[in-house]
């Protein structure tokens, strides 16, 4: 009845027609309504496990500034090496300057030797008693003299030529003795012996090597020294000590005096001096041997030092027989292969 109401009271509405009316009625109360109320368990969202903090980063250590380092001192220059300028040396006009070893009988590696002597162990070596000491035998020294000498060898596997001469100059009872070689468009080096003339031959009071500057010994007789520029230490001095130079001037001095005195395969020993130190030199007798000089054939005594030691030198040395027992040829031959070896271009005066 209350919906059929309700759509009269709509259609009046809809015509434009007011609505009758009635008295008031009395509403219903109002149904009760039942409200259900459902509980729904919500599903927790499931949960992060707890994130730990980093830690805070650490304050930046405080490094103290380095001390600036102090520039280096600037280095010396290198000196610049000694260019000897006597040494023979390739001649030529395509030829390397290299520079052999020295030519006389003092060579590059003598000179600078300071190890004592080596003990020779060969089986025909004399023994200390069959050596010579010629110390005090009796000698017989040439007339001056001055002689030219034609220079050849290899350096470094490389030829070379040149030039050198002997003066020799005796005079009363004091000598002097110079042996130079000349290389063209380098120099010359040059070899000085000066001293006395005694019984028993030559006794050096001075002896110097030069090229562009001079180091000497200095034989001291009263005092039994010999003393050296380059500073080395001090040598005894003993009886019959000769120079690298005047060495082979007395050596022919003594097979002059006495030629039976000394057949081939004895030993002559002499204390023989450079510009840094002083040792006995054993020269052994070879047979004679004939040299070609000047379109003539002359007979010469050989003598020959074997090396003392390992990269030492062989010197051998030839006596003019007919000419005083000069030097008519020395070959110094170095371990290495280098060579140098001079013999007399020409013969001396008789």
């Amino acid at each position: 009845m209350t919906l059929l109401g309700g759509v009269v009271l709509a259609h009046a509405l809809l015509l434009g027609l007011r609505p009758p009316t009635a008295a008031p009625t009395m509403r219903p109360a109002p149904a009760a309504v039942s409200v259900r109320v459902v509980a729904v368990a919500v599903k927790p969202a499931p949960t992060s496990p707890p994130v730990t903090p980093l830690p805070a980063p650490a304050a930046p250590r405080t490094v103290p500034p380095r001390p600036a380092r102090a520039a280096p001192a600037p280095r010396a220059p290198a000196p610049a090496a000694r260019k000897p300028l006597a040494r023979p040396a390739v001649v030529g006009p395509h030829a390397p300057t290299r520079q052999p070893p020295d030519p006389g009988v003092p060579t590059a590696h003598d000179a600078h030797a300071t190890a004592p002597p080596a003990v020779d162990h060969r089986a025909d070596a004399p023994s200390p008693e069959q050596a010579t000491n010629a110390a005090d035998a009796p000698v017989r020294l040439p007339p001056s003299a001055r002689l030219d000498y034609r220079v050849r060898g290899t350096a470094r596997g490389l030829p070379f030529e040149a030039e050198a001469q002997l003066l020799w100059q005796r005079d009363g009872d004091h000598y002097q003795a110079e042996w130079t070689v000349r290389v063209p468009l380098l120099g010359q080096r040059t070899q000085r012996s000066e001293g006395a003339v005694t019984a028993v031959g030559l006794a050096p009071e001075r002896y110097a090597e030069q090229t562009r500057g001079e180091r000497a010994a200095h034989f001291d007789h009263a005092g039994g020294r010999i003393r050296f520029s380059a500073n080395t230490p001090d040598a005894a001095l003993g009886a019959g000590a000769q120079d690298r130079l005047s060495v082979s001037l007395q050596l022919g001095g003594l097979l002059a005096a006495a030629p039976q005195r000394y057949p081939p395969g004895s030993t002559l020993v002499l204390q023989t001096a450079g510009v840094r130190e002083a040792e006995a030199w054993r020269w052994d007798v070879q047979p004679d041997e004939t040299l070609h000089i000047d379109g003539q054939d002359v007979p010469c005594a050989k003598l020959v030092r074997q090396p003392r030691r390992e990269h030492d030198t062989r010197v051998e040395l030839w006596l003019a027989r007919p000419f005083g027992h000069l030097p008519a040829r020395l070959r110094v031959s170095q371990s290495n292969g280098d060579v140098a070896d001079q013999q007399l271009s020409a013969l001396p005066a008789r």
